[in-house]
């Protein structure tokens, strides 16, 4: 969480054994989000390596499969050097999780340590009169902050695709933001006239309410000539880059940090290995040498009325929503989560970030909310592992205590991380969470009832928790409201309690994500 909302890497430490495995799903989710998160482990001693010590386990085997890197440091000297590697690793590159375990023998150690400039760095340890090592401190310059571009012929023959394109998009990821690359992409944008899609970690680099913000989901890519992909992998989110989302005739130019993610599933007419910052701009001064070509301003037009259909589609647009008992919470019966999820965006300040956490509760707010800016939209991602919600938004409030924060959650996603609100009380990070209870694992029920019948959904029964209750005993603010026109002054009572809070809204337990209807073909 402290990775995606400053760019910069999060620290987790953990005991040995069980701290180990605890922590291996949020490594795995780094892992499969590209965040650079570096986790610094005990393990037991070396000395009682095999003997059954307490909590002893190969960690760094468990670990391998979901990081960049994994070592065990083996003398008390080297833990500088190897923390310095762990961040490099971390950075580098394609971002993502390391492993560091440091035996318990290893890290009780002694040594002298040698006051030195931190830029100056030794592999020699050298040795004192009294035959102690003396260690210079970990060097600052541990790691190169260049940035790759790409070839400029190839570069030249993306911007000759981009001049001659008719309905020309981009498809932004994660690689934009862990580039820095927003202001950038924006600028582009506006440069060429073309309707960006963000995605992951990039979704509000360009604002949704921009003439070029089209959203979440790139349906526009169906109807498009030329797609050109900005740090993202071709994943189910995006069909695998294969149709129906991507025709046949699609021409595409991908950009990415590896060479190896380009023409992965699909081909690249152009391929751009290189930071995705530096190529923006090497396409920007490419494309001055063609005379700035620019794309019909119609098209991104039609793009957004593109997305508004869609949102009425999925019940966002009208109160008479798509299930049976789905109005507006007014005494018609439980809220639809689309109508839900639009009005705490529009009861929100525009600078406030949203976390998403859940199945269906999620699907309605990431396809129908606006997004304003980086990080103010964060969603679980493809790897879909929920529970991360609250976590997120602890992360998010520390980050930038001066943005609020709301995490959107369903129940059952809630429940997964529910007891991170003491973790919040404790420390005094005031968030407010909203939780969309349709007392179900609602997107399992749904595809249970599709598949087999409305009384064959077996395992997906939650029943009505009083959440609010539990967040209000460990120190929190909670309440539950059942109307849609309370919405908005209960937010204002939970920012104003300035107090970890929790707002446990009744949702239709029959209202579907219908957005899904438009991947199952893809997928």
């Amino acid at each position: 969480g402290w990775a995606r909302y400053t760019g910069r890497p999060g620290v987790a430490v953990v005991t040995a054994g069980p701290g180990v495995v605890n922590s291996f799903p949020g490594v795995a989710i780094a892992h499969q989000t590209r965040a650079p998160v570096v986790v610094i482990a005990g393990r037991s001693s070396i000395a009682r390596r095999d003997l059954g010590a307490m909590q002893d386990v190969d960690q760094v085997e468990i670990m391998r499969p979901v990081t960049k890197w994994a070592r065990t440091v083996l003398r008390t000297e080297r833990i500088p050097d190897y923390l310095s590697t762990a961040f490099r690793q971390a950075v580098s590159g394609r971002p993502g999780p390391v492993f560091l375990d440091i035996p318990e023998d290893v890290g009780s150690g002694e040594i002298a340590v040698q006051s030195l400039s931190p830029r100056i760095h030794s592999a020699t340890i050298q040795e004192t009169s009294a035959g102690k090592a003396e260690l210079p401190e970990t060097p600052a310059d541990y790691r190169s902050t260049g940035r790759p571009g790409a070839d400029w012929d190839e570069v030249r023959r993306a911007a000759k695709l981009i001049a001659e394109a008719k309905r020309p998009v981009i498809v932004a990821g994660s690689g934009v933001w862990w580039s820095g690359a927003c202001e950038d992409l924006v600028a582009f944008a506006e440069r060429t006239g073309i309707p960006v899609y963000t995605r992951t970690m990039a979704r509000g680099a360009v604002p949704d309410d921009h003439p070029l913000g089209a959203g979440f989901f790139p349906g526009g890519l169906m109807q498009a000539d030329l797609a050109l992909i900005l740090g993202t992998r071709y994943d189910w989110t995006l069909g695998y880059g294969r149709p129906p989302l991507f025709g046949p005739d699609l021409k595409v130019i991908q950009v990415d940090i590896e060479p190896e993610e380009i023409g992965r599933n699909r081909r690249a007419d152009v391929g751009l290995p290189g930071d995705v910052k530096v190529v923006l701009r090497q396409l920007g001064w490419a494309l001055e040498e063609l005379g700035n070509p620019k794309a019909d301003p119609a098209w991104a037009a039609n793009l957004k009325e593109m997305r508004e259909s869609f949102k009425q589609m999925l019940g966002a647009g009208t109160a008479a929503g798509t299930g049976a008992g789905t109005g507006a919470g007014t005494g018609g019966g439980p809220i639809h989560p689309a109508l839900l999820v639009q009005e705490v965006r529009a009861r929100l300040p525009r600078e406030a970030a949203i976390v998403l956490d859940g199945g269906d509760i999620a699907g309605f707010a990431m396809t129908t909310m606006d997004a304003y800016g980086p990080g103010s939209c964060t969603w679980v991602g493809g790897f879909g592992h929920l529970g991360v919600g609250i976590p997120y938004g602890i992360a998010a409030k520390l980050a930038q205590p001066e943005r609020p924060v709301v995490v959107i959650t369903g129940d059952g996603s809630f429940g997964l991380g529910a007891m991170e609100f003491d973790t919040a009380v404790r420390h005094g990070v005031p968030i407010v969470c909203v939780i969309g209870n349709d007392t179900a694992w609602g997107q399992v029920k749904h595809g249970q009832e599709a598949a087999f019948g409305p009384d064959r959904t077996p395992g997906t029964g939650l029943g009505w928790r009083s959440y609010e209750k539990v967040v209000a005993a460990l120190g929190g603010y909670g309440e539950r409201i059942d109307r849609l026109d309370e919405v908005g002054p209960a937010l204002e009572r939970a920012f104003a309690s300035g107090l970890p809070a929790c707002i446990n809204v009744p949702t239709d337990p029959t209202a579907v994500f219908r957005g899904m209807t438009a991947l199952w073909p893809i997928t």
